[in-house]
This record gives structure tokens, C-alpha cells and sequence, in this order.
């Protein structure tokens, strides 16, 4: 059984998967904002697989977690801020994240990155999250209701000793 939890509290949501409310599409994820620059805990255990800029999504870190791959889009860039423009202003090849790379392990809790406003979708801090079944998903592959997900994961009743679902 994974272990699961939102990022932030469930009142932080302030667009949920699917919505049309100011879109031509529906919407990709599910958008929490909790304050500019806010830590933001991984929702699971797994593995950063990519830091990359989307010029839509802005800083992106990908993680993977089983067949799961999450995407935590418009954060805050270490260097520059909420409001990093990108790789122009990376003049040395790095990226928005100081601690995190590909590659490093992350636990439920840890660390993911900072609240931003990155990326030409932004409109003002927030955390958009992503969940699908590739890489690519976060930016233009099949997406999945994260939240319905993570309350979904929590529901499930486990045994007290071993952990496994009942």
C-alpha cells in the first residue's frame, strides 16, 4: 500500500482537476495555493526523475513513485525567485532547485520545491500538481484527479502491525 497525503491542506485547492472555469480545456491537475515560496512535501515516497522548464508549467520536478509519475509545476526558482523567467536567466546551465536533482530519493514529506508562479499558465503562486502513468505526462501525456487519488489511498483500511491493505 502506498503512502500517501495531499501537499496541502484540502481548503488550499483553488482549481480542481477538470474544471472549465477560465478554460479552453479542461484543467490538467489540481492547483493549491498555501502562500508564495510555501516548502512543499512530496505527497509519497519515490525517486526525482527530471527539473526541467515548460515555458507553460514553468519549473517542473517529476517524480516517480511506483507506476505513478508526479508533476509539481511552477515553482519558485532558488536563485530568482517566484517569478523565474527560465533558462535565459540560468546562464550557468543550472536549475530552479539548489538540493534536488535527478536521481535523488524522496519520502512523504520531504521536500519538493517551492510555491511559485512560474511558467506562462501561472496567475499568481500556486502549486500545480499532476499525476499520470509517464514521464511526459505532466506536460502533454494522460492525466489522472490527484486528489480524488491521495483520498482514495487514504481510505484504505490497513492492518495496524503490517501495513497492508484489509
Amino acid at each position: 500500500m502506498a503512502n500517501w497525503q495531499h501537499p496541502f491542506p484540502e481548503k488550499t485547492i483553488t482549481s480542481r482537476f477538470g474544471s472549465m472555469a477560465r478554460r479552453r480545456t479542461p484543467h490538467r491537475g489540481t492547483d493549491y495555493a498555501p502562500g508564495a515560496k510555501k516548502l512543499i512535501p512530496a505527497v509519497t515516497d519515490g525517486e526525482c526523475v527530471a527539473v526541467q522548464w515548460s515555458n507553460v508549467l514553468g519549473w517542473v520536478m517529476i517524480q516517480k513513485a511506483g507506476k505513478h509519475y508526479i508533476g509539481y509545476c511552477h515553482l519558485s526558482c532558488a536563485k530568482h525567485g517566484i517569478d523565474c523567467k527560465g533558462p535565459s536567466q540560468h546562464t550557468d546551465g543550472s536549475t530552479c532547485m539548489v538540493r534536488l536533482k535527478p536521481g535523488d530519493k524522496l519520502k512523504k514529506g520531504d521536500p519538493a520545491g517551492r510555491v511559485g508562479n512560474t511558467g506562462s499558465a501561472s496567475r499568481g503562486a500556486h502549486l500545480h500538481i499532476t499525476l499520470g502513468t509517464s514521464i511526459k505526462s505532466p506536460f502533454y501525456g494522460r492525466v489522472y484527479d490527484i486528489a480524488k487519488f491521495i483520498n482514495k489511498q487514504l481510505a484504505v483500511k490497513a492492518c495496524p502491525t503490517c501495513k497492508r491493505p484489509l
